[in-house]
């Protein structure tokens, strides 16, 4: 019975014996935390690299997992530079002065070529200036023969119609505009009078008394003297003399001896001639010139005084000139022409 129950018995202790030793073993790695790497096997990925599984002490011996899903990416292709673009001609450079023997080149160049003629006259340095100068000379003679050609072919430009060129002619027209004068002065005359600031002093204005004294003559003005020191002039000239009353001050009198031309009434005032001494014809033009510019002349009559027409192109046309007309010389020349024949 005994030798029965022996083949089981040592097959349950095998079991037990084994089961132990395999605790022991276990109890062994923790302490001393060593592993061969077969407990952990289960744990690691397939597809994990090898040097993640390097506690199995066997892995030299097996082909690392390579990941499925990796396609091995190729380096791309190397990029062509694009091909260099044909550089293109440099456009030739403008010029960066004048152009040569022109006018303006004259302007800035001529003086240079007399300084270095002057400096340094040897025979080349001082023909080169003379021959600049000579051509300088025929093109300034070339305009002078154009212009002459063009005024005497247009009669807008001829001064001819401002002012008779021949002797006998400019004497006419002087002693037209004289009639005009006399004519202007007169006419004034009668409806404005002098006011005659001095003080008695002042020997300027007893020089200007002798003055007034000859348009009363010529002319017929009235001469009111007003004595800002309320005495008489030293030679005895205007008696009958009258006081300041303000009247210096309210008009601007600085200085003697001070002239008015004074007109009374609606459209009148007191017009400045002048303060200090002044000629009878300068009174006279003073007077006539300022009466036309405030209407107690009309055109006619101021005409009639001048020497020369003012042939003149007015205001209106010079601002109705913008640049496209300054760029088309011929309709240029029609405007401004068209506006001065009407004045002739």
């Amino acid at each position: 019975m005994i030798r029965q129950l022996l083949p089981p018995l040592t097959l349950a202790l095998a079991c037990c014996s084994h089961a132990v030793s395999a605790q022991e073993n276990d109890n062994a790695g923790s302490f001393f935390s060593v592993s061969d790497g077969r407990e952990s096997s289960a744990s690691v990925s397939d597809g994990a690299p090898f040097y993640e599984d390097k506690e199995r002490g066997w892995f030299w011996y097996e082909d690392p997992a390579l990941e499925e899903d990796m396609a091995e990416v190729e380096p791309p292709a190397p990029t062509l530079p694009p091909p260099p673009t044909p550089e293109k001609p440099a456009a030739p450079a403008a010029p960066s002065g004048p152009k040569p023997l022109s006018a303006e080149w004259f302007r800035k160049n001529m003086e240079k070529y007399r300084d270095k003629a002057i400096d340094e006259p040897t025979h080349e340095n001082v023909s080169a200036y003379m021959y600049l100068q000579r051509v300088m000379l025929d093109k300034a003679e070339k305009f002078t023969e154009v212009s002459q050609r063009v005024v005497m072919s247009d009669s807008v430009l001829d001064e001819n119609a401002r002012r008779p060129i021949a002797t006998f002619g400019a004497f006419a027209k002087d002693e037209m505009s004289t009639q005009g004068i006399e004519k202007a002065s007169k006419k004034l005359a009668e409806s404005a009078g002098l006011w005659f600031f001095y003080a008695s002093t002042c020997e300027f204005c007893v020089k200007e008394a002798g003055v007034l004294k000859g348009l009363m003559n010529a002319y017929g003005f009235k001469v009111l003297p007003i004595a800002l020191d309320g005495l008489p002039l030293s030679n005895g000239e205007f008696p009958d003399f009258t006081l300041d009353r303000g009247q210096a001050k309210k008009l601007g009198v600085e200085t003697t001896p001070a002239l008015f031309l004074v007109k009374p009434g609606e459209n009148g005032g007191a017009l400045q001639l002048g303060q200090g001494l002044l000629s009878g014809d300068e009174i006279v033009k003073r007077a006539i010139a300022l009466s036309y510019e405030n209407g107690w002349l009309n055109d006619d009559e101021y005409q009639d005084t001048l020497k020369v027409n003012p042939i003149q192109v007015d205001n209106r046309t010079l601002q109705s000139i913008d640049e496209k007309t300054v760029n088309e010389p011929g309709e240029l020349v029609r405007i401004i022409r068209d506006n001065l024949r009407q004045q002739l």
